[in-house]
C-alpha cells in the first residue's frame, strides 16, 4: 500500500520541530529522557533529581538556546516568497512564543523541502545542523516529478546513512514509525513511479470540496450526493453550450498571457533624453534569435578592422556600434514574410512612447519591481536568474533582482518586454556552501552598463536572508504552472532555462563538514549552554 506522503511529512516535520523546541508541542520531555535510562545509553543526558522535587535535564545536541530559536523563528517570520509558491509560512511564526503553529500539510511539505535547511543555519550544533540538511535535501529529492533509476539507488544508500546520523543524535522516542519509513521510500518509488504519482493532495483538496456541498447537517451524506449530481448535471449541460466552462475547474491565472502581459501600475512616458531607451533597444537586438546572423556579421567586420586589439574591446565596439550599423543595413529586409518585416521594425528602433509596469506575468510567472516588492508583506517576485555564455564559452547563472519593467512598442503590433536590472557579479557574489545552498551577495553588483534583459529569458527565483551571514541570501527557484496552459505539453521543452536545484551536489558537499566535526565529542550532548528543570 502506498504511502500518504503528504501525511507522512506532516508527521516528520511534527517531531522535528517539536525536538528543536520551535513547536507548539514539546518532544523532549521527561519521558524521553527517562526512555535512554531504561536502555541504558547516553548517560550525560539522563534526568537528574532535585532537592525541589524537579527533574534536571541536561543539554542535548537538539536542544536549541533561546538566541537560536529565536534567529530560526526570525529567519522564517522573514520568509517572502512569489506569488502561489506556498502559503504565507511568516503568519504561522509567533516571535512571542518562538513556535511554528497552524500549519497544513502543504506548509510543511515546502518546510521540510526547502526552508527547514535555510532555517537551521541558525544553530551552532554542526551535527545537528548536517543531519537535518541531509534529511531535508532527501525530501527535496524524492519530490522531484523526474528521478533517475540510478540515482535512486544512491539515494537508498544516502537515506540509511542519514537514519543512522539521526539515531546519533535524536532520543529513541523520535523514531515512530514515520521516521522509519523514510527507508523504504526510494523503494516505493522504484515500484510506483515518481512520488505526484501516488500524492494525496488530490483525496484531500476532493474531501473539502465534498465538505463545501454540505448544506444540511442533520443529513450530510444526502446533502454532499445532492450537490454533487446537481454539479455533474450542470457539467453534463455545458457539453452542449456555446462558450462552456467546466464546472469547479478554475482557468489558470496565466491562460493567454504566456507571452505577457502587464497587470499592475501601468503607466506611459516619453524618455525626453533617449539614453535608457537606446539601451534597452540595444540589448534587445542583442538577444533576440532572429537578429543573431547580423550580429556574428557585424563582429566580422570589427575583428577585421581591429588591428590586434583584445577581444574585449572588440566586444565593446561592437555593443556601442552595433543598433546605427543595423539601422543603416535596413534595405537588406525590405519583403513582406514575418520576419523581413519584424527585422524592418527592429532596425527602425522602437517608439519614444514607452510604457512602464509594476507587475508582469510571462511564462508563468508573476514579476514584480523591487519597489512593489518593498510594499508586500507576503510576496517577492522581483528576483529573477538568466543563463548566458561566457567569454569562455562556458553557461553561467546570473542573479538578479528587477527595478523596471518597460514595453517596447516597434509598431505593426511589435511589442517587446523587457527588464531593467541590478545584476550580482559572478563569480565574486556567487557561490555554492558546503551544504549545496547558491549563496548570493546582493550589495555586490556589477555590469552596469548592461542592465537589460528580454523578459521571456529569465526565471524567477526569490532569496531567503542566510542566518548563518546577515550580509548573504540564498536563492531558491520560483513555480511555474504552465502545464496544459495555452497548449503547453512540454515545460522542458517550452522553458530556455535549466531548473535550478535547492540543493547542489549536496551528497559531496556534505562530506567535507561530515570531516570536520570533532568525532571525540558525542553527537548528541551540548556543553555550550543550559539544561532545563521540568516537574518531576
Amino acid at each position: 500500500m502506498p504511502l500518504m506522503v503528504c501525511i507522512y511529512k506532516k508527521n516528520v516535520f511534527d517531531s522535528t520541530a517539536g525536538f528543536l523546541g520551535i513547536s507548539g508541542k514539546v518532544k523532549d520531555g521527561l519521558k524521553s529522557r527517562k526512555d535512554m535510562v531504561a536502555l541504558g545509553i547516553r548517560k550525560d543526558l539522563h534526568p537528574v533529581p532535585h532537592p525541589n522535587g524537579k527533574q534536571y535535564l541536561p543539554p542535548a545536541s537538539y536542544n536549541l538556546t533561546q538566541d537560536e530559536r529565536t534567529a530560526v523563528c526570525k529567519c522564517l517570520r522573514g520568509l517572502k516568497v512569489p506569488t502561489g509558491f506556498s502559503s504565507n509560512i511568516r503568519s504561522l511564526v509567533s516571535m512571542k512564543d518562538l513556535t511554528i503553529t497552524g500549519y497544513n500539510s502543504h506548509d510543511c511539505h515546502v518546510m521540510i523541502t526547502v526552508f527547514l535547511a535555510i532555517a537551521i543555519r541558525a544553530i551552532k550544533p554542526v551535527f545537528v545542523k548536517m543531519v537535518i540538511t541531509r534529511m531535508c535535501y532527501f525530501f527535496n529529492t524524492i519530490s522531484k516529478k523526474v528521478i533517475d533509476c540510478v540515482e535512486l539507488a544512491r539515494l537508498q544508500l544516502f537515506v540509511a546513512e542519514t537514519q543512522a546520523q539521526l539515531e546519533m543524535c535524536f532520543p529513541p522516542s523520535f523514531f515512530d514509525i514515520m521516521e522509519h519509513l523514510m527507508i523504504h521510500m526510494a523503494n516505493q518509488i522504484t515500484e510506483l513511479g515518481p512520488m505526484y504519482f501516488h500524492q494525496m493532495w488530490t483525496y484531500e483538496r476532493f474531501m473539502s470540496t465534498l465538505n463545501g456541498y454540505m448544506r444540511n447537517s442533520a443529513f450530510p451524506e444526502g446533502s454532499m450526493m445532492e450537490s454533487y449530481h446537481t454539479e455533474e448535471s450542470i457539467d453534463c449541460c455545458i457539453d452542449y453550450i456555446k462558450d462552456r466552462r467546466a464546472v469547479g475547474l478554475p482557468v489558470s491565472r496565466h491562460e493567454g498571457r504566456l507571452s505577457g502581459r502587464g497587470t499592475i501600475g501601468k503607466k506611459r512616458f516619453v524618455d525626453s533624453d533617449n539614453k535608457q531607451l537606446e539601451k534597452a533597444h540595444s540589448s534587445v537586438l542583442q538577444q533576440l534569435t532572429l537578429v543573431e546572423p547580423y550580429i556574428q556579421q557585424h563582429l566580422n567586420e570589427i575583428e577585421s578592422e581591429s588591428n590586434g586589439r583584445s577581444q574585449d574591446w572588440i566586444i565593446k565596439e561592437h555593443k556601442r556600434r552595433f543598433s546605427s550599423w543595423f539601422r543603416d543595413h535596413e534595405h537588406q529586409f525590405q519583403g513582406d514574410s514575418t520576419n523581413e518585416v519584424t527585422l524592418t521594425r527592429l532596425a527602425s528602433g522602437p517608439s519614444s512612447n514607452v510604457t512602464s509596469w509594476q507587475a508582469y506575468e510571462i511564462n508563468g510567472y508573476t514579476f514584480y519591481t523591487i519597489e512593489k516588492d518593498n510594499k508586500s508583506v507576503a510576496y517577492q517576485n522581483s528576483g529573477v536568474r538568466i543563463e548566458a555564455i561566457d567569454t569562455s564559452g562556458q553557461s553561467v547563472t546570473y542573479y538578479g533582482f528587477i527595478e523596471e519593467i518597460w514595453e517596447l512598442d516597434y509598431g505593426a503590433n511589435i511589442r517587446i518586454p523587457v527588464f531593467r536590472c541590478q545584476w550580482v557579479k559572478h563569480p565574486q557574489g556567487v557561490a555554492v556552501d558546503n551544504y549545496g545552498l547558491t549563496l548570493v551577495d546582493l550589495a555586490n553588483v556589477g555590469y552596469k552598463d548592461d542592465p537589460w534583459v528580454l523578459a521571456d529569458r529569465v526565471a524567477q527565483v526569490f532569496y531567503i536572508s542566510d542566518p548563518a551571514n546577515a550580509k548573504k541570501h540564498i536563492a531558491i527557484s520560483g513555480k511555474q504552472r504552465i502545464l496544459g496552459v495555452d497548449g503547453v505539453e512540454d515545460v522542458e521543452e517550452y522553458n530556455q532555462y535549466e531548473e535550478l536545484e535547492v540543493f547542489k551536489e549536496l551528497e559531496k558537499r556534505i562530506k567535507k563538514v561530515e570531516g570536520s566535526i570533532d568525532k571525540s565529542e558525542n553527537p548528541w550532548a551540548r556543553k555550550d549552554c543550559e539544561g532545563r528543570f521540568v516537574k518531576g
